[in-house]
């Protein structure tokens, strides 16, 4: 079934080809301006994962590619916290089959998913297709505002929570971990003047497109995500695959 959502002219549907969702191209918006110069974003059609990689899926991953494993990794993909919590370099506790994975750099997250044919999302891929997730889910924006920093302020309460692996569409965008993205440490540029998306949110707020409540949540999510090294592996930060069309899976 393909389901119209009304979002810029964009048609989302949730046909799945193994555990991928399609997100149909079109004209994305972007909540946080990194050009001023650019209000609207073309986006081509690809595919995405519907939930986080979990524990179980990573699980497979390093199995097959020992160099990935806890023990074995090389010192400059990860900042030593790389799955401490895992039991050992390819167990982990009982009953997390179906959690996001966790404490995964983002190299280690880029090479997950070069190892399954895709790529991690660029961040205008993601935040266009969190857009299309929120229409989905019948999200409104204040509620999506409060949720997301419901998130942040307490993100180890939720985190641990699992995924469901059937998902036949989007699920889970904002409420079990934050994600990594390809470019996920932009430069937000006005003018002459070039700022990093890590200083402090009012001075970053400027580059918003609109002071709505949800759009100040979201600019609190690219902050979040500039704030780390590509080294880094935290409790908080998972990811989920892109595929080019011609690279998903039959």
């Amino acid at each position: 079934m393909v389901k119209w959502l009304g979002v810029a002219g964009v048609l989302f549907s949730p046909l799945i080809l193994a555990d991928q969702v399609l997100v149909n191209g079109g004209i994305f918006e972007p909540p946080v301006l990194l050009d001023k110069e650019r209000l609207s974003i073309e986006i081509n059609a690809f595919m995405l994962d519907a939930t986080p990689v979990t524990n179980q899926q990573y699980l497979q991953f390093v199995s097959k590619n020992a160099r990935w494993q806890r023990d074995n990794i090389a010192a400059l993909f990860h900042d030593g916290n790389y799955l401490k919590h895992w039991s050992n370099s390819t167990a982990f506790a009982e009953g997390k089959e179906n959690d996001p994975v966790t404490y995964v750099s983002w190299f280690a997250a880029r090479e997950y998913c070069a190892a399954k044919g895709g790529r991690l999302p660029s961040l205008n891929e993601w935040e266009y297709a969190s857009v299309l997730y929120r229409k989905q889910q019948n999200i409104s924006d204040n509620d999506y505002a409060r949720d997301l920093f419901a998130w942040y302020s307490q993100p180890h309460s939720i985190k641990q929570k699992s995924v469901d692996p059937t998902a036949q569409q989007l699920m889970h965008m904002h409420d079990r971990v934050n994600e990594w993205v390809e470019d996920y440490q932009l430069l937000l540029t006005n003018g002459d003047d070039v700022d990093l998306l890590s200083g402090s949110c009012g001075d970053g707020a400027r580059f918003m497109s609109s002071f709505s409540n949800a759009n100040y949540a979201t600019f609190f999510r690219y902050q979040s995500r500039s704030d780390y090294a590509p080294q880094s592996a935290t409790s908080t930060m998972g990811f989920r695959c892109a595929y080019d069309l011609e690279n998903s899976h039959e």
